[in-house]
Parts: C-alpha cells; structure tokens; sequence
C-alpha cells in the first residue's frame, strides 16, 4: 500500500511540476518585453520558446500516458510498481532530448545578450526559481502529512 501511495504521490508530482512550467512558459512574453530585443534575437527568442513548448508538451503527454498506465496497473490484483517505475524512467528518457534542444536554443540566445538584457533575463530566472521553492515548501509539507498518517 505504502508503494502504491509512493507511485501515486510520485504521478501526482510529475502533474504538478508540469504545471508549474506551463506557468513558466506565461512568463515568456514578459521576459520578451523586458528584453527589447533585435530581430535576430527575437529570432533566436522564438526559436527557444518553441523547443520549450515542444519538450514540455511532450512531457504533457506522457504524463497522460502515465496516469492511463497506473490505473491499468492499479485495477489489476497484484499491481506490477516495477512496470510503473520502469514506465516513468521512461518518460524522463523519451523527453531527455528535446530539453537538450530547448536548453541549447536558451544557451544561443543567452550568448546574443548584452549585459541589461543578461540582467533581466537573471531577473525572471530568480523568480522563477523563487517559484520552484515555494512549490517545493508545499510539496514537502504534502509528504511530511503524507508520512504521518
């Protein structure tokens, strides 16, 4: 039971994470507007969005697949975690490359900045991950519920 409760929480998480950089890709226009950007890197600005977008919407749709996955697994007698655990790694290696593409296309742009732009974009990072903490704080404080019961 405490297994099950384990997958379901780790389900429950990979949701919420996607979430949390579907919030992430709102900001974008923002950053874009702070950054006032020339054409060639407002070029290299879309170009980086769009293999964000890519990536995350994969990651979306494994997600989906995972939580059919589950309660296949789940409806059976005996539940095979093994097959979930190995359903998740999975999902973290299918959605491996186009994160590298998504995070070389960030890379380029970041190298076309000048500094009041490198300083803004370091702006939006922080809260972001300012965010991320804030997400973390109540999923630790979710687990540590979780455990005592």
């Amino acid at each position: 039971m405490v297994r099950i409760r384990s997958l379901l929480l780790a389900a429950c998480l990979a949701l919420l994470a996607l979430a949390s950089h579907a919030s992430a890709l709102s900001g974008f226009d923002d950053l874009e507007k702070s950054l006032h950007l020339n054409p060639v890197q407002k070029a290299q600005f879309e170009t980086a969005v769009a293999a964000t977008q890519r990536a995350l919407l994969s990651v979306g749709l494994a997600v989906l697949q995972m939580k059919g996955r589950i309660a296949e697994e789940l409806a059976k007698p005996k539940p095979d975690l093994g097959a979930l655990a190995r359903a998740q790694d999975d999902v973290v290696e299918q959605s491996r490359p186009l994160f590298r593409e998504a995070r070389d296309e960030w890379a380029r742009l970041y190298a076309m900045l000048d500094p009041d732009q490198v300083a803004a974009t370091r702006a939006f990072v922080e809260e972001k991950l300012r965010r991320l903490e804030r997400i973390g704080e109540s999923l630790r404080g979710l687990l540590s519920e979780s455990s005592r019961r």
